[in-house]
Order: C-alpha cells, then sequence, then structure tokens
C-alpha cells in the first residue's frame, strides 16, 4: 500500500463519488461533500444527487501537508483496528495489509476513510480539515484513562453502589477510536449497565461525541436502580434517565484537566440518515408501480403524493428526534454547570461554532451530592495513578 495509492483512491474515487451522495466502499456510504482546494472549486456536488441534503465543503489550503497527514491517518487507522472490523473483505488474515488484492486494498482505504473520518467531522472540521486530521491522529494515539484494564473506582454513598470503569477500542465505524465502558454494582449485587461515553483525546483537549446506551439491562429491575442513583442528584433531566446524567458526570470527573468540547452534530452522519430515509421511499414508489403496472396513471399520481407526503412526515421525524439528542446531550452540561462551581461554559453551541465548550477547576462542589462524591473519587485515583489525563 503505496502512499500515491492512497491519494490516488481518496482524490479519483471518493471525491468523484462524493458528487453523487454514494460512495462505494464495498457497503454504500451516503457520503457527500464539496471540495476546494487554495480557494479553487474543484468538485461541487449534483444537485439533483444531493437533493435535501445540507452540503458541507472539504477546504483544503495547504495540499501537500493536507496529503501527508491523511496518509498517515490511514495508515494509522488500519493498524490500530482489529482485523474484525474489515471482515467484509473476504480470506485476510493477520499479514492481511500485504496480502491484498488491488480490490481489497481499495475498498479497505475507502472504508476507512469515510467510516472513521468523514463520517465524524462536524462543519468545522470541513473548515479546517488540517487540523481535523492532527485531533484524529492524536486520539489513536491518547487515551484518556491510562489503564487498560477494569478499574475500581470506590463505593458512591450517595447511590449506594460501587463504581467500575474501563476504556476500550471502538468499533471502527464508531465516532471516537476509543469509548468508556462503565457498570455500577449496588449493595445486593446488581449490576446496572451505564451508557458508553465516546470521547477522544486530542493531546489539548478532550473533545465528546456521545453519550450511548448499547448493553441493554431488564427495564423492570433498571427502574428501580434509577431510583437509587436520583438520590444523588438535584433532579430528572426531562427525556433522560438518571444514568445518562451519571454518564456525563463521569466524563466531566475524568476529563477535567483540559477543555472539553462536546460536539452535537456531524453532518454527514446526519445526511446519510436523510438519503437513506429517502431512498427507501423512493424504493416503495418503485415497488408500487411495478405492483399496479401502472395501469392507471391517475393511482400512479395519487401514489406518488401519498409517498411524498409520508417521506416529508419521515423527515420531520429525523429531524425531531435529532434535535433531541442534540438537546438532551448539551443539556446534561449546562445542568450541571448550572447546580455546580468550578465547572463554567466558555461557549455555547453557534456562537464560536457548533460546539459547547467547558472547562473545570481543580476542585468543584455541587449541589449534586453524587457528582461531588463521583470526583473526588476520580480526583484521588489520579493522584494515585499519577494519571494526568495525556
Amino acid at each position: 500500500m503505496t502512499d500515491s495509492r492512497i491519494l490516488d483512491i481518496f482524490y479519483n474515487e471518493i471525491v468523484p463519488e462524493a458528487k453523487k451522495g454514494e460512495i462505494d466502499c464495498y457497503f454504500m456510504f451516503n457520503t457527500a461533500f464539496n471540495l476546494v482546494i487554495d480557494n479553487e472549486v474543484i468538485s461541487i456536488c449534483d444537485e439533483a444527487a444531493c437533493e435535501d441534503l445540507v452540503i458541507p465543503t472539504l477546504k483544503i489550503t495547504n495540499k501537500v501537508l493536507f496529503n501527508s497527514l491523511l496518509v498517515e491517518f490511514v495508515r494509522k487507522a488500519i493498524d490500530f483496528y482489529d482485523i474484525s472490523n474489515f471482515a467484509f473483505l473476504e480470506d485476510l488474515n493477520k499479514e492481511y495489509k500485504d496480502t491484498l488484492s488491488e480490490g481489497q486494498e481499495e475498498y479497505l482505504i475507502k472504508y476507512t476513510i469515510v467510516a472513521n473520518l468523514l463520517a465524524n467531522a462536524s462543519f468545522e472540521d470541513f473548515d479546517n480539515p488540517i487540523n481535523f486530521l492532527k485531533s484524529r491522529i492524536a486520539m489513536l494515539d491518547n487515551k484518556i484513562i491510562e489503564s487498560n484494564e477494569l478499574i475500581d473506582i470506590g463505593y458512591i454513598d450517595s447511590i449506594g453502589a460501587r463504581l467500575r470503569i474501563i476504556e476500550e477500542k471502538s468499533p471502527i465505524k464508531a465516532e471516537t477510536p476509543y469509548r468508556i465502558t462503565s457498570y455500577l454494582e449496588f449493595d445486593d449485587g446488581y449490576i446496572l449497565h451505564l451508557p458508553e461515553i465516546y470521547a477522544g483525546n486530542t493531546g489539548e483537549k478532550y473533545q465528546l461525541y456521545g453519550i450511548q446506551k448499547t448493553r441493554k439491562n431488564n427495564e423492570a429491575e433498571e427502574r428501580t436502580y434509577l431510583k437509587k442513583i436520583r438520590k444523588g442528584f438535584i433532579a430528572k433531566i426531562n427525556g433522560a434517565p438518571e444514568h445518562y446524567f451519571f454518564a456525563a458526570m463521569l466524563f466531566i470527573s475524568l476529563c477535567s484537566d483540559k477543555e472539553i468540547e462536546v460536539k452535537p452534530f456531524l453532518i454527514e452522519r446526519w445526511n446519510a440518515k436523510r438519503k437513506s430515509m429517502f431512498n427507501k421511499v423512493k424504493a416503495n414508489q418503485y415497488l408500487q408501480l411495478l405492483v399496479n403496472d401502472c395501469e392507471q396513471l391517475e393511482h400512479s399520481e395519487k401514489l406518488t403524493e401519498s409517498l411524498i407526503k409520508y417521506f416529508f412526515e419521515k423527515e420531520e421525524e429525523h429531524d425531531k428526534l435529532q434535535s433531541n439528542i442534540t438537546d438532551n446531550l448539551l443539556r446534561y452540561f449546562t445542568k450541571l454547570s448550572d447546580v455546580t462551581i468550578g465547572l463554567d461554559i466558555i461557549s455555547f453551541p453557534h456562537e464560536a461554532d457548533f460546539s459547547l465548550k467547558l472547562k473545570t477547576e481543580e476542585a468543584i462542589e455541587s449541589r449534586s451530592e453524587a457528582f461531588n462524591e463521583l470526583f473526588k473519587l476520580i480526583s484521588d485515583y489520579k493522584r494515585r495513578e499519577d494519571y494526568l489525563g495525556r
């Protein structure tokens, strides 16, 4: 795999395919962007293919440096992720990078760039791709927690449970190279799995992309233990169960030594869901027309109107869901800032950019008893382990 091969695939395959809003990475990715290099327009998305999408523009101001960083990222990312992430490429083994066919190499490079890089870019990242590449490379090199083992953080009296955490590699399609998983073990032995924290350490700051629940607890049992968590809180956040709020506290406690940036909106992921939904509507329309064999034009027109109405309803539902997810993620931190001395919001989304920026002092004082306990336990762990969040 040569440097020129990586760059050739980016400029001569990914960029032209992005014009049509679909990139063939063995799987089809609904990804679209314009390309400008040194203020010269290189590629513009087709309006018809990218209708109803918000198209970002990749602005490269130093092509030599961009190319160098892109190559470094691709090589490092392929080495970083387990071979199981590329299982769609048949007959791979531990030496797969040296035995790839030309077609496998093409898909490997495209998949790495599209699924792990472009899918995790914000509008600001498209505007400043060199800084974005530097931060993504740093995230592959830096963890938030120094240990690779499961850590017993300690007992939280206000909740009545022990907290255990571990930072492990994420799948390649996740927002960040590493994720923090954790659980609370209550006095009766019940284990409540907490939402996973998808965040990266750029060396200069911490970037949070999401707090997501993937491991499910028994819902009936879970409600009982969520009430126990609530005892250490001020109030429940609307639309967000207590363990999401607790995960936000955990993230802040772990990342108190640098600026925190919460990135709630990734444009390519939003576009991908929107286009996928639109493609399903078009497919349904085509199938229905085949069934009716277009015998009655009037029926076909009514069918089209019905499907268009359905699309707009689903589009509104998608936008509302995305808005709720974004608002809830931001609300965890604004609520905590409101009740905590030593946790300050530097800027809100749409002030400087689309991110929420936070700064935490060495010590905090919160009206949430659980937050005070958790922050102290994490601080004690850091001092014990000479842990500086490197």
